[in-house]
């Protein structure tokens, strides 16, 4: 189990690979890892989470979220609408302007990756993106 939580998309009822079984002890290996709720595929489905994990309900709830950068432990961070976040090895944060290590970033289209610093600084940004949504699973991260 990922030190992320037991409660990822690899253990989801509603993973296409788990036919409808949590924590399925023999999911089809032969199948992507897709989410039949939101329609899309999960390519790290061990260190991606949503909260219809918990309801169980097949109406999406809140947006998905992925294990952020390491910092004092794992912090989940959400998606930018279908598009998730990935880790870069190098540039420049577009939040602090900071060079960047280990960091977040972010596909666009048509120009280069938003990348970031840190978890907190992709959430200031994230918050800006979607003002009128909430992120429960990563409760407070931004505002450090």
């Amino acid at each position: 189990m990922p030190n992320g939580g037991p409660d990822n998309c690899g253990t989801c009822g509603f993973n296409r690979r788990n036919r409808g079984v949590w924590r399925n002890p023999e999911p089809d290996e032969s199948q992507t890892s897709f989410c039949e709720i939101r329609s899309v595929a999960i390519l790290a489905d061990h260190w991606t989470y949503c909260q219809n994990w918990h309801s169980r309900t097949r109406i999406p709830i809140g947006p998905i979220y992925a294990s952020g950068i390491y910092d004092h432990g794992y912090q989940r961070i959400p998606w930018h609408g279908l598009i998730a976040p990935d880790f870069t090895q190098a540039g420049v944060c577009s939040e602090c302007g900071a060079p960047i290590e280990d960091g977040i970033s972010i596909a666009a289209v048509e120009r280069a990756p938003v990348e970031f610093c840190s978890n907190m600084h992709y959430m200031q940004w994230w918050k800006r993106q979607h003002p009128n949504e909430e992120t429960p699973m990563s409760p407070d991260i931004w505002e450090h």
